[in-house]
């Protein structure tokens, strides 16, 4: 019962009223027209299996790093611990999803780089 009062609950919040989909939707359509570029990045949806199997890989190449990072220490090789944590971090960019950020200086830099008046209401 109390699933069912809960599930409810979070309809309720979630819904929007007519007023602020149409504010939405004009919003959405005026950063198309204003930034495109912008837009479809800020529009990509990224693929869940890829996302899974980048975490997974990046996941095995890091502890195949930190095996690695053992067993150099256990030899006291330095070169072996050098080589060991470069495999580390090549694990972690691996397992980090693909940058949005850069994406999204470029298409605001150049949406901003011609000068527009800024609109009162």
């Amino acid at each position: 019962m109390s699933s069912n009062r809960r599930a409810e609950t979070e309809k309720d919040i979630m819904e929007l009223s007519g007023h602020e989909m149409r504010v939405l939707q004009e919003l959405e359509q005026d950063l198309s027209a204003d930034y495109p570029r912008l837009a479809r990045t800020l529009g990509r949806t990224g693929n869940p299996v890829r996302a899974v199997r980048r975490l997974v890989l990046g996941a095995a190449v890091m502890g195949l790093g930190i095996g690695t990072m053992v067993y150099a220490l256990a030899l006291g090789s330095v070169p072996l611990g050098a080589a060991a944590f470069a495999v580390m971090i090549a694990g972690t960019y691996a397992a980090s999803p693909p940058s949005v950020s850069s994406g999204l200086r470029r298409a605001c830099r150049r949406g901003t780089s011609s000068s527009r008046p800024v609109e009162e209401q």
